[in-house]
């Protein structure tokens, strides 16, 4: 997945925020590495990495303690774990 393919999905334009997205990506790809989870390209794996670059993304400025990940991102991301091991 590109950086192009984040900013598309974050709706974001220009080049200011580049490192920053860059940076969520990879904290989104180490906390599923983290989770079980092996590195895959396409699929639900890149549609789990979108969504939790859009939460960091989203929740950046904030000074909220504790960020919830939804519900339907932990199950895509049981099954990609699940998977991982099958």
């Amino acid at each position: 997945m590109t950086l192009q393919d984040l900013k598309a999905y974050l709706r974001v334009d220009g080049d200011d925020e580049d490192a920053l997205i860059e940076g969520f990506k990879a904290a989104a790809v180490q906390y599923l590495s983290q989770a079980g989870v092996s590195v895959s390209n396409g699929g639900l794996y890149d549609v789990v990495v979108k969504m939790l670059v859009a939460i960091s993304y989203e929740h950046r400025d904030t000074a909220e303690k504790e960020i919830n990940i939804p519900p339907i991102i932990n199950n895509f991301i049981t099954q990609l774990a699940l998977a991982t091991e099958g």
